[in-house]
């Protein structure tokens, strides 16, 4: 009897630490992974825009089921002692699922919208900011770390290759991610929606940077 009672007071702490854990980690970063595992299952609703380098939107692909993945090339090396050897490396192409269907880009910018994600309009980024604030360098930095994992009130101002303005973005809980099976791409999650950018020039801001 005692030791079911030490068993259910274990269950019990772990199923605190757990709690804890997540409600420290805040609904950002599970929401991101949320979208991340419907993509692979039965896809997200994205509008598809892609932009040339002038900013130009010459293309934009509506779908209900989409997923979006890296493709994998072999590179052969050749050692010193003449034996040759096959290495991995993540290509420069996307590989996009859209209902079913096939898209491979490569190149461009490309900006996947989750469905229901609105833009900012007659936004303006001030070409200077002054800030004030802040403790230990090496401290600030790891509290952002957390704050991103939780999601925190953002400002992101997306320009093309060449530095023309495309769109701009913000919410109350952002998330940001940089993919290791993706090339060239950064993925977001801003109050529950999904935003990737793929080969774009970018700025995220804290909003209270801008305040």
């Amino acid at each position: 009897m005692k030791s079911m009672n030490k068993s259910a007071k274990k269950l019990m702490v772990i199923i605190l630490i757990v709690a804890a854990s997540i409600g420290m980690v805040g609904c950002a970063w599970i929401q991101s992974k949320v979208t991340d595992i419907k993509g692979r299952l039965i896809g997200n609703s994205f509008t598809i825009s892609q932009y040339d380098n002038y900013g130009v939107n010459f293309l934009t692909v509506e779908g209900k089921r989409v997923d979006v993945g890296g493709i994998t090339v072999e590179v052969p090396s050749v050692n010193s002692d003449g034996t040759t050897e096959t290495a991995y490396e993540l290509s420069s192409v996307l590989d996009i699922t859209v209902d079913g269907s096939n898209m491979k880009t490569t190149g461009n910018t490309v900006i996947f919208v989750e469905k229901g994600l609105k833009r900012i309009d007659d936004f303006e980024l001030p070409e200077y900011v002054e800030s004030s604030g802040g403790t230990i360098t090496s401290i600030d930095r790891n509290i952002n770390k957390l704050q991103n994992i939780a999601g925190n009130s953002k400002i992101i101002v997306i320009s093309s290759q060449l530095g023309v303005p495309i769109e701009v973005y913000g919410g109350d809980d952002v998330y940001t991610e940089i993919p290791s099976d993706l090339p060239k791409m950064t993925k977001l999650n801003i109050d529950g929606k999904a935003l990737y950018v793929h080969r774009a020039n970018y700025v995220i801001l804290d909003a209270d940077l801008l305040d």
